[in-house]
Protein backbone atom coordinates (compact mmCIF):
# COMPACT_ATOMS: atom_id res chain seq x y z
CA UNK A 1 0.00 0.00 0.00
CA UNK A 2 1.02 3.63 -0.55
CA UNK A 3 0.56 4.51 2.79
CA UNK A 4 3.44 2.50 3.97
CA UNK A 5 6.07 4.27 1.49
CA UNK A 6 6.08 7.26 3.84
CA UNK A 7 6.96 4.90 6.77
CA UNK A 8 10.30 5.27 6.29
CA UNK A 9 10.59 9.19 7.30
CA UNK A 10 12.23 9.91 10.28
CA UNK A 11 11.56 13.42 11.85
CA UNK A 12 14.61 14.83 10.91
CA UNK A 13 14.00 14.22 7.39
CA UNK A 14 10.59 15.05 7.46
CA UNK A 15 12.07 19.14 8.40
CA UNK A 16 14.64 19.76 6.78
CA UNK A 17 14.31 22.95 4.74
CA UNK A 18 13.92 23.66 1.13
CA UNK A 19 17.68 25.03 1.59
CA UNK A 20 18.92 20.93 2.41
CA UNK A 21 17.79 19.91 -0.91
CA UNK A 22 20.52 20.40 -3.52
CA UNK A 23 19.18 21.36 -7.02
CA UNK A 24 19.95 17.66 -8.53
CA UNK A 25 17.58 16.07 -5.95
CA UNK A 26 14.98 18.35 -7.15
CA UNK A 27 15.23 17.99 -10.60
CA UNK A 28 15.29 14.35 -9.51
CA UNK A 29 11.46 14.80 -7.72
CA UNK A 30 10.63 16.91 -11.08
CA UNK A 31 11.73 14.32 -13.51
CA UNK A 32 9.81 11.20 -11.42
CA UNK A 33 7.02 13.88 -10.73
CA UNK A 34 6.58 13.89 -14.83
CA UNK A 35 6.53 10.47 -15.25
CA UNK A 36 3.25 9.83 -13.58
CA UNK A 37 0.49 10.06 -15.73
CA UNK A 38 -1.77 10.83 -12.96
CA UNK A 39 -0.36 14.17 -12.36
CA UNK A 40 -3.45 16.59 -13.57
CA UNK A 41 -3.87 19.31 -16.06
CA UNK A 42 -6.51 22.13 -14.97
CA UNK A 43 -6.04 21.25 -10.92
CA UNK A 44 -3.14 23.20 -8.76
CA UNK A 45 -1.24 20.52 -7.81
CA UNK A 46 3.00 21.17 -6.65
CA UNK A 47 5.89 20.95 -8.85
CA UNK A 48 6.91 18.22 -6.22
CA UNK A 49 6.89 18.07 -2.65
CA UNK A 50 3.28 17.71 -0.53
CA UNK A 51 0.25 20.05 -1.27
CA UNK A 52 -2.07 20.45 1.55
CA UNK A 53 -4.61 23.14 3.06
CA UNK A 54 -5.81 25.79 1.17
CA UNK A 55 -4.46 28.95 2.44
CA UNK A 56 -4.92 33.05 1.97
CA UNK A 57 -7.41 33.23 -0.44
CA UNK A 58 -8.11 36.41 -1.29
CA UNK A 59 -8.79 38.56 -4.34
CA UNK A 60 -5.75 41.48 -4.15
CA UNK A 61 -4.62 43.78 -6.49
CA UNK A 62 -7.07 42.53 -9.43
CA UNK A 63 -6.13 39.26 -9.32
CA UNK A 64 -7.04 36.27 -7.20
CA UNK A 65 -4.39 34.80 -4.66
CA UNK A 66 -4.22 31.18 -4.05
CA UNK A 67 -2.10 29.73 -1.03
CA UNK A 68 -1.29 26.71 -0.15
CA UNK A 69 0.50 24.19 2.46
CA UNK A 70 3.86 22.59 0.83
CA UNK A 71 6.47 19.94 2.04
CA UNK A 72 9.47 20.66 -0.26
CA UNK A 73 11.67 17.87 0.81
CA UNK A 74 9.05 15.21 -0.51
CA UNK A 75 5.69 13.80 -0.79
CA UNK A 76 5.01 13.81 2.96
CA UNK A 77 3.94 15.83 6.53
CA UNK A 78 6.91 17.58 7.52
CA UNK A 79 8.42 21.37 7.32
CA UNK A 80 5.44 23.15 6.20
CA UNK A 81 5.83 26.59 3.66
CA UNK A 82 3.26 28.89 2.19
CA UNK A 83 3.28 28.58 -2.00
CA UNK A 84 1.56 31.25 -3.53
CA UNK A 85 -0.15 31.33 -6.97
CA UNK A 86 -2.19 34.41 -8.39
CA UNK A 87 -4.84 34.33 -11.67
CA UNK A 88 -6.93 37.06 -13.25
CA UNK A 89 -9.37 34.25 -14.52
CA UNK A 90 -8.34 30.78 -13.09
CA UNK A 91 -6.63 29.61 -16.14
CA UNK A 92 -3.59 31.65 -16.55
CA UNK A 93 -1.31 31.76 -13.62
CA UNK A 94 2.03 33.52 -12.31
CA UNK A 95 3.96 31.12 -10.08
CA UNK A 96 5.37 33.43 -7.19
CA UNK A 97 7.17 30.86 -5.67
CA UNK A 98 7.73 30.13 -1.67
CA UNK A 99 5.50 33.35 0.19
CA UNK A 100 6.07 32.14 4.18
CA UNK A 101 9.57 30.58 5.02
CA UNK A 102 9.49 29.24 8.54
CA UNK A 103 12.26 31.19 9.82
CA UNK A 104 11.13 32.92 12.94
CA UNK A 105 11.56 31.48 16.55
CA UNK A 106 7.62 31.36 16.24
CA UNK A 107 7.16 29.29 13.16
CA UNK A 108 10.70 27.65 13.17
CA UNK A 109 8.85 24.14 12.30
CA UNK A 110 6.45 25.06 10.14
CA UNK A 111 4.19 28.22 8.82
CA UNK A 112 0.61 26.66 9.42
CA UNK A 113 -2.45 27.21 8.02
CA UNK A 114 -4.53 30.35 8.21
CA UNK A 115 -6.22 33.08 5.99
CA UNK A 116 -5.66 36.37 4.47
CA UNK A 117 -8.17 39.87 3.90
CA UNK A 118 -7.32 42.60 2.22
CA UNK A 119 -6.81 46.30 3.73
CA UNK A 120 -4.86 49.53 2.76
CA UNK A 121 -3.42 47.85 -0.31
CA UNK A 122 -2.26 44.76 1.01
CA UNK A 123 -3.02 41.22 1.66
CA UNK A 124 -2.59 40.33 5.46
CA UNK A 125 -1.91 36.82 5.76
CA UNK A 126 -3.03 35.10 9.03
CA UNK A 127 -1.30 31.80 10.06
CA UNK A 128 -0.28 29.69 12.92
CA UNK A 129 3.22 29.29 13.45
CA UNK A 130 4.37 26.21 14.38
CA UNK A 131 7.12 25.89 17.18
CA UNK A 132 8.71 22.57 19.07
CA UNK A 133 10.52 22.72 22.05
CA UNK A 134 14.06 20.36 22.94
CA UNK A 135 11.29 17.87 24.22
CA UNK A 136 9.42 18.16 20.77
CA UNK A 137 6.12 19.68 22.51
CA UNK A 138 4.54 21.85 20.13
CA UNK A 139 3.91 25.91 20.72
CA UNK A 140 1.51 27.32 18.08
CA UNK A 141 1.28 30.95 18.07
CA UNK A 142 -1.17 32.79 15.52
CA UNK A 143 0.75 35.15 13.65
CA UNK A 144 0.47 37.81 10.49
CA UNK A 145 2.33 39.17 7.90
CA UNK A 146 1.71 41.62 5.31
CA UNK A 147 1.89 41.65 1.05
CA UNK A 148 2.08 44.57 -0.61
CA UNK A 149 1.28 44.71 -4.52
CA UNK A 150 5.06 44.55 -5.65
CA UNK A 151 5.28 41.44 -3.81
CA UNK A 152 7.39 42.29 -0.72
CA UNK A 153 6.03 40.11 2.12
CA UNK A 154 6.95 41.40 6.15
CA UNK A 155 6.43 39.23 9.12
CA UNK A 156 4.44 41.26 12.04
CA UNK A 157 5.00 38.28 14.28
CA UNK A 158 2.59 36.87 16.56
CA UNK A 159 -0.70 38.55 17.63
CA UNK A 160 -2.41 35.86 19.81
CA UNK A 161 -0.23 33.16 22.19
CA UNK A 162 -2.30 30.02 23.43
CA UNK A 163 -3.54 30.53 26.97
CA UNK A 164 -6.99 27.85 27.04
CA UNK A 165 -6.75 25.01 25.05
CA UNK A 166 -4.26 22.35 23.96
CA UNK A 167 -1.48 22.27 21.96
CA UNK A 168 -3.98 21.98 19.12
CA UNK A 169 -4.98 25.40 17.87
CA UNK A 170 -4.59 26.92 14.53
CA UNK A 171 -5.98 27.27 11.16
CA UNK A 172 -6.72 31.57 11.80
CA UNK A 173 -9.16 33.11 9.65
CA UNK A 174 -10.19 36.95 10.29
CA UNK A 175 -12.53 38.85 8.65
CA UNK A 176 -13.55 42.85 9.45
CA UNK A 177 -17.59 43.91 10.66
CA UNK A 178 -17.48 47.58 10.52
CA UNK A 179 -14.29 48.90 12.29
CA UNK A 180 -14.03 45.71 14.18
CA UNK A 181 -11.73 42.23 13.00
CA UNK A 182 -12.52 39.19 14.16
CA UNK A 183 -10.69 35.62 14.32
CA UNK A 184 -12.15 32.27 14.56
CA UNK A 185 -9.11 29.35 15.32
CA UNK A 186 -9.91 25.59 15.45
CA UNK A 187 -8.95 23.98 18.56
CA UNK A 188 -8.96 21.84 21.02
CA UNK A 189 -10.31 22.20 24.48
CA UNK A 190 -9.14 21.12 27.97
CA UNK A 191 -11.59 18.46 28.06
CA UNK A 192 -10.28 16.85 24.58
CA UNK A 193 -13.27 18.46 21.93
CA UNK A 194 -13.52 20.34 19.54
CA UNK A 195 -14.14 23.23 19.24
CA UNK A 196 -14.33 27.13 16.56
CA UNK A 197 -12.91 29.86 19.20
CA UNK A 198 -13.39 33.48 18.39
CA UNK A 199 -11.22 36.50 18.82
CA UNK A 200 -11.72 40.09 18.58
CA UNK A 201 -9.43 43.23 17.96
CA UNK A 202 -10.09 46.83 16.90
CA UNK A 203 -6.62 46.90 15.65
CA UNK A 204 -4.96 43.68 14.73
CA UNK A 205 -2.67 43.40 17.71
CA UNK A 206 -4.74 43.61 20.63
CA UNK A 207 -7.00 40.42 20.47
CA UNK A 208 -9.59 39.43 23.31
CA UNK A 209 -10.24 35.86 24.07
CA UNK A 210 -14.26 35.46 23.63
CA UNK A 211 -14.48 31.47 23.58
CA UNK A 212 -15.88 28.73 21.55
CA UNK A 213 -19.31 29.55 19.66
CA UNK A 214 -21.78 27.80 20.81
CA UNK A 215 -23.69 24.97 19.40
CA UNK A 216 -25.42 21.72 19.58
CA UNK A 217 -22.33 20.30 18.68
CA UNK A 218 -19.94 20.71 21.64
CA UNK A 219 -18.92 17.29 21.77
CA UNK A 220 -18.35 16.36 18.40
CA UNK A 221 -14.66 15.14 18.11
CA UNK A 222 -11.85 16.04 19.50
CA UNK A 223 -10.54 18.76 17.07
CA UNK A 224 -11.70 21.05 14.77
CA UNK A 225 -9.34 22.24 11.97
CA UNK A 226 -9.42 24.79 9.69
CA UNK A 227 -12.41 26.76 10.90
CA UNK A 228 -14.32 29.18 8.53
CA UNK A 229 -17.27 31.62 9.54
CA UNK A 230 -18.99 33.74 7.15
CA UNK A 231 -22.60 35.54 5.95
CA UNK A 232 -23.79 34.26 2.70
CA UNK A 233 -27.25 35.14 1.23
CA UNK A 234 -28.58 36.36 4.69
CA UNK A 235 -27.18 33.24 6.50
CA UNK A 236 -24.84 32.42 8.98
CA UNK A 237 -22.23 29.57 8.15
CA UNK A 238 -19.84 27.72 10.06
CA UNK A 239 -17.57 25.61 8.15
CA UNK A 240 -14.61 23.10 10.10
CA UNK A 241 -13.13 19.94 9.57
CA UNK A 242 -14.09 17.21 12.93
CA UNK A 243 -11.50 14.83 13.85
CA UNK A 244 -12.87 12.17 15.32
CA UNK A 245 -16.24 11.42 14.21
CA UNK A 246 -18.54 9.22 12.30
CA UNK A 247 -21.50 7.56 12.55
CA UNK A 248 -23.11 4.10 11.32
CA UNK A 249 -25.35 5.77 8.28
CA UNK A 250 -24.44 4.48 4.98
CA UNK A 251 -23.04 8.31 3.96
CA UNK A 252 -21.98 10.74 6.56
CA UNK A 253 -18.86 11.06 7.94
CA UNK A 254 -17.07 7.66 6.48
CA UNK A 255 -13.52 9.02 5.79
CA UNK A 256 -10.61 9.20 8.40
CA UNK A 257 -11.43 12.66 8.75
CA UNK A 258 -14.60 14.56 7.56
CA UNK A 259 -15.91 18.11 6.71
CA UNK A 260 -19.03 19.68 8.06
CA UNK A 261 -20.83 23.07 8.12
CA UNK A 262 -23.56 24.34 10.36
CA UNK A 263 -26.34 27.25 8.88
CA UNK A 264 -27.75 29.46 11.50
CA UNK A 265 -29.48 33.18 11.49
CA UNK A 266 -26.86 34.77 12.92
CA UNK A 267 -23.99 35.17 15.12
CA UNK A 268 -24.52 36.45 18.57
CA UNK A 269 -21.34 37.71 19.71
CA UNK A 270 -22.74 38.38 23.04
CA UNK A 271 -23.90 35.05 23.82
CA UNK A 272 -21.58 33.19 21.58
CA UNK A 273 -24.52 31.17 19.95
CA UNK A 274 -25.19 30.38 16.39
CA UNK A 275 -28.75 31.74 16.61
CA UNK A 276 -31.15 29.59 14.36
CA UNK A 277 -28.78 26.76 14.10
CA UNK A 278 -29.78 23.91 11.67
CA UNK A 279 -28.77 20.32 11.22
CA UNK A 280 -24.95 19.25 10.98
CA UNK A 281 -24.35 18.76 7.12
CA UNK A 282 -21.40 17.46 5.04
CA UNK A 283 -20.53 19.42 1.55
CA UNK A 284 -18.78 16.08 0.08
CA UNK A 285 -19.45 12.83 -0.07
CA UNK A 286 -16.20 11.38 -2.05
CA UNK A 287 -13.32 10.10 -1.05
CA UNK A 288 -10.63 13.01 -0.78
CA UNK A 289 -12.00 16.27 0.45
CA UNK A 290 -10.87 18.25 3.30
CA UNK A 291 -9.56 21.73 5.46
CA UNK A 292 -11.95 23.81 2.80
CA UNK A 293 -11.57 27.92 2.65
CA UNK A 294 -13.59 30.56 1.16
CA UNK A 295 -12.93 34.35 0.35
CA UNK A 296 -14.80 36.73 -1.38
CA UNK A 297 -13.90 38.10 -4.86
CA UNK A 298 -14.25 41.49 -6.69
CA UNK A 299 -17.94 40.32 -8.15
CA UNK A 300 -19.04 39.16 -4.61
CA UNK A 301 -19.03 35.44 -4.78
CA UNK A 302 -17.78 33.46 -2.15
CA UNK A 303 -15.77 30.77 -3.63
CA UNK A 304 -14.29 28.23 -1.89
CA UNK A 305 -11.12 25.95 -2.37
CA UNK A 306 -10.49 22.75 -0.61
CA UNK A 307 -8.00 19.88 -0.33
CA UNK A 308 -7.85 16.71 -2.04
CA UNK A 309 -6.30 14.85 0.44
CA UNK A 310 -6.52 14.10 3.34
CA UNK A 311 -4.35 13.76 6.55
CA UNK A 312 -2.55 10.40 7.47
CA UNK A 313 -3.37 8.99 4.04
CA UNK A 314 -0.79 8.37 1.39
CA UNK A 315 -1.77 8.08 -2.14
CA UNK A 316 -0.39 6.11 -5.06
CA UNK A 317 1.14 9.52 -6.12
CA UNK A 318 4.28 9.25 -3.31
CA UNK A 319 6.18 6.66 -5.59
CA UNK A 320 6.48 9.69 -8.08
CA UNK A 321 7.78 12.33 -5.74
CA UNK A 322 4.21 14.54 -5.11
CA UNK A 323 1.02 14.42 -3.22
CA UNK A 324 -1.93 16.21 -2.96
CA UNK A 325 -4.38 19.00 -5.22
CA UNK A 326 -6.61 21.52 -4.72
CA UNK A 327 -9.89 21.00 -5.74
CA UNK A 328 -11.48 23.35 -8.30
CA UNK A 329 -12.80 26.20 -7.43
CA UNK A 330 -16.11 26.67 -6.32
CA UNK A 331 -18.72 29.62 -5.84
CA UNK A 332 -21.25 29.26 -3.06
CA UNK A 333 -24.39 29.64 -2.10
CA UNK A 334 -27.12 28.81 0.83
CA UNK A 335 -30.25 27.75 -0.85
CA UNK A 336 -33.16 25.73 0.75
CA UNK A 337 -30.81 25.16 3.94
CA UNK A 338 -27.58 23.69 2.01
CA UNK A 339 -24.05 25.24 1.07
CA UNK A 340 -24.49 24.69 -3.19
CA UNK A 341 -21.49 24.40 -4.54
CA UNK A 342 -21.04 25.23 -8.50
CA UNK A 343 -17.51 25.29 -10.55
CA UNK A 344 -16.76 29.03 -10.73
CA UNK A 345 -17.83 29.88 -15.03
CA UNK A 346 -14.36 30.91 -15.68
CA UNK A 347 -13.66 27.37 -15.82
CA UNK A 348 -16.09 26.74 -18.90
CA UNK A 349 -13.44 28.20 -21.03
CA UNK A 350 -11.67 25.25 -20.84
CA UNK A 351 -13.98 23.05 -22.62
CA UNK A 352 -13.52 22.09 -26.03
CA UNK A 353 -16.40 21.05 -28.10
CA UNK A 354 -18.89 18.74 -26.75
CA UNK A 355 -20.06 15.01 -27.91
CA UNK A 356 -23.01 13.35 -27.00
CA UNK A 357 -22.27 10.05 -25.34
CA UNK A 358 -24.04 6.84 -26.01
CA UNK A 359 -22.79 3.38 -24.99
CA UNK A 360 -19.11 2.86 -24.93
CA UNK A 361 -16.74 5.84 -25.80
CA UNK A 362 -12.72 5.80 -26.31
CA UNK A 363 -11.09 8.72 -24.23
CA UNK A 364 -9.45 11.28 -26.72
CA UNK A 365 -8.06 12.32 -23.22
CA UNK A 366 -7.91 11.60 -19.89
CA UNK A 367 -8.64 15.29 -18.81
CA UNK A 368 -12.46 15.76 -19.59
CA UNK A 369 -15.85 17.45 -18.17
CA UNK A 370 -18.95 15.15 -18.38
CA UNK A 371 -22.10 16.65 -17.81
CA UNK A 372 -25.20 14.88 -18.01
CA UNK A 373 -28.89 15.90 -17.96
CA UNK A 374 -30.52 12.97 -15.85
CA UNK A 375 -34.57 12.36 -15.91
CA UNK A 376 -34.14 8.65 -15.30
CA UNK A 377 -34.15 6.64 -12.07
CA UNK A 378 -30.86 4.47 -12.47
CA UNK A 379 -27.83 5.11 -14.74
CA UNK A 380 -24.17 4.05 -14.99
CA UNK A 381 -21.00 5.68 -15.77
CA UNK A 382 -17.76 3.21 -16.04
CA UNK A 383 -13.98 4.75 -16.69
CA UNK A 384 -12.22 1.76 -17.59
CA UNK A 385 -9.11 0.47 -19.22
CA UNK A 386 -8.56 -2.44 -21.70
CA UNK A 387 -8.18 -4.94 -18.46
CA UNK A 388 -11.38 -4.10 -16.91
CA UNK A 389 -9.86 -2.11 -14.04
CA UNK A 390 -12.50 0.73 -13.36
CA UNK A 391 -14.03 3.21 -10.97
CA UNK A 392 -17.66 3.61 -11.56
CA UNK A 393 -20.21 6.15 -10.87
CA UNK A 394 -24.10 5.17 -10.83
CA UNK A 395 -27.21 6.47 -9.59
CA UNK A 396 -30.30 4.87 -8.24
CA UNK A 397 -34.11 7.04 -7.34
CA UNK A 398 -32.32 7.17 -4.07
CA UNK A 399 -28.84 7.69 -3.71
CA UNK A 400 -25.21 8.06 -5.26
CA UNK A 401 -22.34 5.35 -5.34
CA UNK A 402 -18.86 6.14 -6.17
CA UNK A 403 -16.95 2.22 -6.36
CA UNK A 404 -13.75 2.67 -6.93
CA UNK A 405 -12.89 -1.10 -5.49
CA UNK A 406 -11.65 -2.01 -9.00
CA UNK A 407 -8.71 0.30 -9.40
CA UNK A 408 -5.87 -0.69 -10.79
CA UNK A 409 -4.09 0.47 -7.41
CA UNK A 410 -5.96 0.77 -4.03
CA UNK A 411 -5.19 2.40 -1.00
CA UNK A 412 -6.77 3.54 2.12
CA UNK A 413 -9.08 0.23 2.00
CA UNK A 414 -9.30 -0.01 5.94
CA UNK A 415 -11.65 3.42 5.59
CA UNK A 416 -13.74 1.36 2.62
CA UNK A 417 -13.77 1.46 -1.26
CA UNK A 418 -17.28 3.10 -1.80
CA UNK A 419 -18.94 6.29 -1.20
CA UNK A 420 -22.93 6.60 -1.24
CA UNK A 421 -24.89 9.99 -1.12
CA UNK A 422 -28.12 10.64 -0.64
CA UNK A 423 -29.78 11.26 -3.98
CA UNK A 424 -32.56 14.75 -3.04
CA UNK A 425 -33.96 15.32 -6.26
CA UNK A 426 -35.28 12.12 -7.73
CA UNK A 427 -36.67 13.20 -10.48
CA UNK A 428 -34.11 15.77 -13.65
CA UNK A 429 -31.18 17.20 -12.36
CA UNK A 430 -27.75 18.20 -14.23
CA UNK A 431 -25.02 16.21 -12.90
CA UNK A 432 -22.04 17.41 -13.37
CA UNK A 433 -18.31 15.28 -13.30
CA UNK A 434 -14.64 16.74 -13.85
CA UNK A 435 -12.31 14.60 -14.48
CA UNK A 436 -8.38 15.11 -14.64
CA UNK A 437 -5.97 12.19 -15.33
CA UNK A 438 -6.33 10.95 -11.21
CA UNK A 439 -9.18 13.53 -9.66
CA UNK A 440 -12.77 13.43 -9.82
CA UNK A 441 -15.05 15.79 -8.93
CA UNK A 442 -18.56 15.32 -9.09
CA UNK A 443 -21.52 17.82 -8.70
CA UNK A 444 -24.81 16.10 -7.51
CA UNK A 445 -28.42 17.45 -6.27
CA UNK A 446 -27.46 20.51 -8.33
CA UNK A 447 -25.05 21.37 -6.26
CA UNK A 448 -26.25 20.72 -2.84
CA UNK A 449 -23.62 18.03 -2.72
CA UNK A 450 -20.15 16.55 -4.20
CA UNK A 451 -17.95 13.59 -4.46
CA UNK A 452 -14.55 14.46 -4.80
CA UNK A 453 -12.05 11.79 -4.80
CA UNK A 454 -8.55 10.75 -6.25
CA UNK A 455 -8.39 7.33 -8.51
CA UNK A 456 -5.81 5.23 -9.81
CA UNK A 457 -6.54 3.58 -13.12
CA UNK A 458 -3.60 2.53 -15.59
CA UNK A 459 -4.45 3.59 -19.08
CA UNK A 460 -7.65 4.89 -18.94
CA UNK A 461 -9.19 4.47 -21.99
CA UNK A 462 -12.97 4.64 -21.96
CA UNK A 463 -15.98 5.64 -20.90
CA UNK A 464 -18.72 3.60 -20.89
CA UNK A 465 -22.74 5.33 -20.20
CA UNK A 466 -25.68 3.55 -19.49
CA UNK A 467 -29.34 3.86 -18.19
CA UNK A 468 -31.99 0.76 -17.97
CA UNK A 469 -34.53 3.34 -17.28
CA UNK A 470 -36.85 3.45 -20.18
CA UNK A 471 -38.87 6.22 -19.30
CA UNK A 472 -37.11 9.89 -19.10
CA UNK A 473 -34.06 10.79 -20.87
CA UNK A 474 -30.08 10.55 -19.88
CA UNK A 475 -28.30 12.89 -21.87
CA UNK A 476 -24.21 13.04 -21.23
CA UNK A 477 -22.21 14.90 -23.20
CA UNK A 478 -18.29 15.06 -23.01
CA UNK A 479 -15.71 18.16 -23.52
CA UNK A 480 -12.16 17.55 -23.32
CA UNK A 481 -10.48 19.82 -21.26
CA UNK A 482 -7.60 22.21 -22.04
CA UNK A 483 -4.79 22.44 -19.22
CA UNK A 484 -4.07 25.62 -17.14
CA UNK A 485 -1.00 27.69 -17.53
CA UNK A 486 1.59 29.34 -15.96
CA UNK A 487 2.40 27.42 -12.82
CA UNK A 488 6.42 27.12 -12.60
CA UNK A 489 8.78 24.01 -11.21
CA UNK A 490 10.66 26.00 -8.33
Amino acid sequence: MARQQNNKWTVEQRYRRIEDISDSQKSEMIRNRGLDAGYPNYHIAPAFGLLNDPNGLCYFNGEHHVFYQWTPVGPVHGMKYWYHLSTPDFIHFTDHGIAIHPDQYFDSHGAYSGGAIVEDDKALLFYTGNQRDENWNRIPTQCYATLDKSGVLEKKGIIVENSAYTEHFRDPKVWKQGDDYFMVVGAQTQNLKGAMVLYHSQNLTDWVHKGPIHTSYNDFGYMWECPDFFELDGQAVMLFSPQGVSTSTSYDLKNIFSVTYLIGDRLNLDSMELEGEQSIQQPDYGFDFYAPQTYVDELGRRIMYAWVGLPDIDTPSVKHEWAGMLTLPRELHVQDGFLVQKVVEEITALRNEGIALKGDFELPSKSFCLTIDANVKDFSIELSNRLGEKITFTGSDTEFTLDRSKMSELYAEEYGLVRKAPRLLASTQQIEMYIDQSVIEIFINDGKHTMTSRFFIHELSSIKVSSTTEAGSFKPTYYSMKSITGLGQP
